[in-house]
């Protein structure tokens, strides 16, 4: 088989690949209008009644958003240090962190997960649940 053949049929089926990928990442997105936290659904309503907003500075500039630290102290966490919280995306993205990071974090309205002087790998988009591990 000549290259003029070859080439087509590798880039139809890089093509198809991409295709396929792109279709199993959409059907394993969770879409919610809730967060999980510790085995429990809130809104962000919700959570806005527990703890209230607050403004962080980011490398992006400021953000607002309900305090994480707030949040984990008014569903009950009793010891807080003694934990790490996984905060999953809707993607199945997900980033581990310990307490004294997210206690710094904020949720934004836009369902995202910010902290000051860190990564932006730890900034979570579309959050579903916070783990409490």
């Amino acid at each position: 088989m000549g290259k003029q053949k070859i080439i087509p049929v590798l880039a139809m089926t890089l093509l198809i690949i991409g295709i396929i990928s792109a279709l199993y990442v959409n059907a394993i997105q969770i879409s919610k209008d809730s967060i999980t936290i510790k085995d429990q659904e809130y809104t962000y309503d919700d959570l806005f009644l527990l703890s209230g907003e607050k403004t962080i500075q980011t490398v992006d500039g400021p953000v607002t958003g309900i305090s994480l630290k707030n949040i984990i102290k008014s569903i009950g966490v009793t010891c807080t240090s003694c934990s790490e919280y996984t905060i999953k995306a809707a993607d199945g993205y997900e980033k581990t962190v310990e307490w004294n990071v997210l206690k710094t974090g904020v949720l934004s309205k836009e369902n995202r997960v910010y902290f000051p002087d860190t990564p932006k790998a730890l900034w979570v988009r579309e959050v579903v649940e916070i783990e409490v591990n």
